[in-house]
């Protein structure tokens, strides 16, 4: 009698989850052009064919993991008086993983990312914002507030010109949440 072995079943779900949150750490230090499906699919514990089943091409998996990265929920909870305080706070902590900014930033390079990149932004930051602050130019309000909070994040997590954590930023910090709130709430 043949030895049947269990069959190990997936979990759908968690198996996309856990390729999305790969994908998201890859894009955001690799970037587009440099991150590979064969290499998520190892560090995610997939085949590369399983990849492509869930999100079709490289393109459908960079546009789902930076979907799924581009969460604001959070940041609009926050009463408006306190916004920019609160995004300077996120944006400091070394604990919080800030990875939107670097997969867009990263995506720059490539025409097909970027492309996908601005429309996922468009779609899932800079219309919400808009909409959540309200009031003449949100538009360009929502806009100048999303380059300066990229220019933060890249500027302290990942060249980083500010390095956080030092007194010496704590200035900055202020202005950074001055601007902002200046922008949320306009004379």
């Amino acid at each position: 009698m043949e030895s049947e072995r269990p069959v190990k079943r997936r979990n759908a779900e968690k198996t996309k989850a856990r390729i999305l949150t790969v994908a998201q750490e890859t894009f955001a230090t690799l970037g587009y052009s440099h991150a590979g499906i064969r290499d998520i699919a190892a560090r995610a514990d997939v085949s590369s064919p399983m990849v492509l089943r869930y999100f079709g091409t490289k393109a459908g998996l960079f546009e789902a993991a930076l979907t799924d990265a581009m969460k604001l929920e959070e940041l609009l909870a926050v009463d408006r008086e306190k916004f920019g305080r609160f995004l300077i706070t996120v944006f400091s902590d070394d604990s919080r993983e800030v990875k939107p900014p670097s997969i867009v930033a990263l995506a720059a390079g490539d025409p097909e990312a970027r492309d996908i990149a601005g429309r996922v932004a468009d779609q899932y930051v800079v219309k919400p914002l808009a909409n959540w602050l309200g009031g003449k130019d949100a538009e360009a309000r929502a806009l100048e507030i999303i380059s300066l909070a990229m220019g933060f994040v890249l500027c302290t997590r990942h060249l980083p010109l500010i390095p956080i954590g030092k007194r010496t930023d704590e200035k900055l910090a202020a202005r950074f949440a001055q601007r902002i709130q200046a922008l949320v709430d306009p004379a």
